[in-house]
């Protein structure tokens, strides 16, 4: 079907490439110091500056930490916890999170699998992302259409039309 390793991964790093983290002006220059120390490897330090960011709620440090924890960078890889802060942050409409979470539904990683769930979170990524997040979700969405019906497919995209983020408290 796809070769999930690889898809996970460009998944995950979209978030990187696009530069898709909308963030509140007073917290952006800690979320882009926090960035600047995940790209030179300092995985402690960037662990440490997104989870006191997360505690805000800032979507883009919850998605980063998700990342750490799926790769396991500055933390125990664990991919139960990497899906909970993707979870969290795609509830608030980070599309990142949403590809991310919805990527880990297609196989069950950290998840049960769930090819419903997949293509709902897929198809809000498709609707929030732009660019290569907008493709990713499409592509993924492709792989996994001929396992759900004509009628689920359409539902998930007629409430997917309608669906709101959280609040930005958890």
């Amino acid at each position: 079907m796809l070769s999930f390793h690889k898809t996970i991964l460009t998944g995950l790093v979209l978030w990187l490439a696009a530069g898709f983290f909308p963030a509140v002006p007073a917290i952006a220059e800690p979320f882009d110091d926090a960035l600047g120390a995940y790209e030179k490897g300092d995985y402690e330090m960037a662990e440490g500056s997104f989870r006191a960011l997360a505690v805000q709620s800032h979507s883009g440090a919850e998605t980063m930490l998700g990342v750490l924890y799926f790769h396991g960078r500055g933390v125990e890889e664990n991919k139960a916890h990497a899906a909970i802060w993707f979870y969290k942050a795609a509830r608030k409409g980070n599309p990142n999170a949403q590809l991310a979470f919805g990527a880990l539904h297609i196989r069950g990683i950290g998840v049960r699998q769930n090819v419903e769930k997949a293509y709902r979170w897929l198809s809000l990524a498709s609707l929030h992302g732009g660019g290569r997040i907008h493709d990713e979700a499409e592509r993924l969405k492709a792989e996994i259409a001929g396992l759900l019906s004509d009628r689920e497919r359409a539902e998930i995209a007629e409430d997917a039309k309608s669906w709101r983020p959280v609040a930005n408290r958890d």
